[in-house]
């Protein structure tokens, strides 16, 4: 049966079937907030990478605004204003530079964050299937000894309906026809 399908069957032990359900709630829970990670850590990886071509494009900006403003100076006796306007523009691209670089960095926490977050979502997911699965196979197996036990005190009871004297005479003595111990009528189902 698998673990996190919708079309599963369901045991037909009410008790099986509610732990049965827990367990895959449990189980759509932990692949949802997987997924919600996983988007997450996309969207963080996108916006790393346009940070990124932004600092790049600010460095290039700097890099002319530093060649604009060494040819401003060679002509500073005929546009000294312009060498003024470009020296500005190199120190407006200087602190585009600074802010896209402080932001790049940031933005490198966030994603280095989400990816050991979904790290430790990921191993910790695994680790609740492995329990889930075990918690399943535990209880079929229980389940499954309880059928079985109650299967095996019918075949008796119908084997000493057929021999009823013989059971009679060997009553309270635990010869074979006589209440199996600790089988109570039916057997105990053993604990979930």
């Amino acid at each position: 049966m698998g673990l996190f399908g919708k079309s599963e069957t369901f045991s037909e032990n009410p008790e099986v079937r509610q732990v049965e359900k827990i367990i895959a709630k449990e189980a759509r829970e932990d692949q949802k907030n997987l997924d919600h990670t996983i988007k997450d850590l996309s969207s963080a990886e996108k916006s790393h990478n346009k940070s990124v071509k932004a600092a790049d494009k600010a460095q290039h900006q700097l890099e002319k605004a530093v060649e604009k403003e060494h040819k401003a100076a060679k002509a500073l006796n005929r546009a000294a204003h312009q060498h003024d306007t470009a020296v500005s523009s190199e120190q407006n691209a200087e602190k585009t530079v600074q802010l896209k670089k402080q932001h790049e960095a940031r933005l490198e926490q966030d994603l280095e964050q989400k990816r050991h977050q979904l790290d430790e979502l990921q191993q910790r997911k695994a680790h609740n299937d492995q329990v889930r699965e075990s918690k399943l196979s535990q209880i079929h197996a229980q389940a499954a000894a309880a059928a079985d036990a109650r299967g095996a005190s019918f075949d008796r009871a119908s084997v000493g309906g057929a021999g009823a004297q013989g059971n009679a005479a060997n009553a309270g003595t635990g010869a074979p026809g006589g209440a199996a111990p600790g089988g109570g009528a039916g057997g105990a189902a053993p604990s979930v």
